[in-house]
């Protein structure tokens, strides 16, 4: 058995050898024919416009053939490029060649009427495609397919010219005009029209007036105004000048919409600089970059800095430097904690949260406002309020006065609003109801003060004209009543209405009662007296 396997083992490798010498000799006895078929197709066609492509790839080219694919685009393969070179004659080409290799031969004519035609041939699976062309003009220097192929991207390029919505128009080196395009020639006879039967002038007159002339090959761009009178507005254009050796190319777009934007633009800002300069609030507003670029005049006045240091464009931080040199800042204890505050002062009103009164060492009172704007900037507002500080401050004094004297008064008094809230008691009615309040203003009610006094004093009648009076605010004329207070103490209430719907009502001691009959008008009642514990 050892033998016979090793018999059946050698047998297998010689004929794997012998299929790989047979496939290898298969594959060079083929490849060697379809070599010698494309040599000898080739050779066949020297001196014409030959391409041999095998599928899609190009195997081969004369000459000739190789000069105009070298004018192909990068980006394409050969065979889309071979399509595109014959397309402008031959624009059928791709489905009349897509059966040939059925077919083995076909020849193909121009849809231009040329006297030339594509003679395409298949062979061991190359196609051979020669394009003829007539000898009728043997002096002529370039053949017809590439003089075609000229003569297309010529008239594609007439076209785009032709068909631009801008202006665009030649000149020579003396600044005559020598081709312009159909807009150009349009808005020329806008301009300058000429009678229906008379000819159209040549050259057509100038549209601009001073146009720039480039000196190197850098563009020169400038505006240009153009005025029509049947428009109420001029029409602008952007003006951009090219130079082609001795020649000058113009290119003229309608730029009317960006520069009404831009005089908008403008008339906007001015608007805003006429409504801040009559401002008398200060306002500076700093860039992304914490730079002052705008300002108002009463900045200039409040701040008492210089106009040339508000122009020159200062940063945030020498804006505030100079406002403490000027001793326009409140007086820090020191230098670096000054500095993190205005730190802290940056930082709140990116935000939008930062608001503080300054007190002047001159005596002045800043409301300053920090407001975020739009791409990163910041707005202050610097707002005098030393008169509304002093009239607040003598309404302060004022009002602290009245609650002295109201509360070294020996009547016990208190003040209800129209709705019935407690605004004001003294301390002479505090002591006497046992009512504890924080101050002379309180927020209490009038139903829960007038639980208390009913539940301190014997019934009695004033305490329903009371809630008729303040709660359902039945009387506006003066009266007065009497309570017991512990069975044995007589107590005179007496009402009197106030400004704006406020009631006051005052308690004094029986005793020490003092009121003018012709003001106060005196109830009838008779207080009724319970029996002492």
């Amino acid at each position: 058995m050892g033998q016979f396997g090793f018999l059946g083992a050698f047998c297998a490798i010689l004929a794997g050898v012998f299929c790989a010498f047979s496939l290898l000799a298969f594959w060079i006895r083929t490849n060697r024919k379809s070599l010698v078929t494309a040599r000898t197709l080739m050779l066949e066609a020297e001196g014409t416009i030959t391409f041999l492509f095998d599928d899609e790839t190009l195997v081969d080219a004369s000459p000739p053939a190789l000069d105009l694919m070298a004018k192909r685009n990068k980006d394409q393969t050969e065979w889309e490029a071979f399509l595109s070179i014959l397309s402008t004659r031959f624009p059928e080409l791709r489905s009349q060649l897509s059966d040939l290799a059925s077919t083995g031969k076909r020849s193909i004519k121009p849809v231009d009427g040329h006297n030339s035609w594509i003679e395409a041939e298949y062979w061991n699976g190359l196609a051979r495609i020669t394009v003829v062309q007539h000898t009728d003009h043997p002096d002529d220097t370039i053949d017809p397919l590439t003089a075609n192929a000229i003569e297309h991207e010529l008239e594609t390029l007439r076209s785009i010219g032709e068909d631009s919505p801008q202006l665009i128009w030649k000149q020579d080196a003396q600044g005559m005009l020598t081709w312009a395009n159909k807009s150009y020639i349009e808005l020329s006879e806008l301009l300058f029209p000429v009678a229906p039967d008379a000819p159209r002038p040549w050259p057509p007159h100038d549209v601009f007036n001073n146009i720039a002339v480039p000196v190197g090959s850098a563009p020169v761009i400038d505006m240009h105004r153009v005025d029509i009178a049947l428009n109420d507005k001029p029409i602008w254009f952007e003006v951009t000048s090219l130079k082609r050796g001795s020649d000058t190319i113009h290119f003229a777009i309608d730029a009317t919409t960006v520069v009404s934007a831009k005089e908008a633009q403008r008339d906007f800002v001015q608007t805003l600089t006429k409504t801040f300069a009559h401002l008398s609030v200060g306002l500076a507003i700093f860039d992304a970059d914490r730079r002052l670029v705008l300002f108002n005049p009463a900045l200039g006045d409040m701040s008492l800095l210089p106009l040339d240091f508000l122009i020159a464009r200062p940063t945030l931080f020498s804006f505030l430097d100079r406002l403490r040199d000027n001793r326009m800042i409140p007086e820090p204890k020191n230098y670096s904690s000054w500095r993190n505050q205005m730190a802290a002062l940056e930082s709140a009103a990116a935000q939008g949260s930062y608001q503080e009164t300054w007190s002047i060492p001159n005596g002045q009172t800043f409301r300053v406002t920090g407001k975020p704007h739009p791409n990163g900037a910041i707005a202050f507002l610097l707002e005098d309020i030393s008169d509304e500080v002093s009239l607040t401050r003598k309404f302060r004094s004022q009002i602290d006065i009245g609650s002295a004297v109201i509360d070294n008064l020996e009547a016990a008094v208190c003040v209800f609003s129209s709705s019935g809230t407690m605004v004001m008691a003294n301390s002479a009615y505090q002591s006497l109801w046992g009512t504890q309040l924080e101050s002379a203003i309180s927020n209490r009610d009038f139903a829960e003060e007038s639980a208390n006094w009913q539940e301190a004093t014997a019934p009695s009648p004033v305490w329903v004209k009371l809630n008729e009076t303040i709660r359902l605010g039945k009387t506006d004329a003066p009266w007065q009543g009497a309570v017991w207070l512990d069975s044995h103490v007589e107590i005179s209430c007496q009402y009197h209405p106030l400004p704006d719907g406020n009631h006051q009502v005052t308690f004094t001691l029986a005793n020490k009662e003092n009121t003018d009959s012709g003001h106060v008008e005196a109830l009838d009642f008779t207080p009724q007296r319970t029996a002492s514990v």
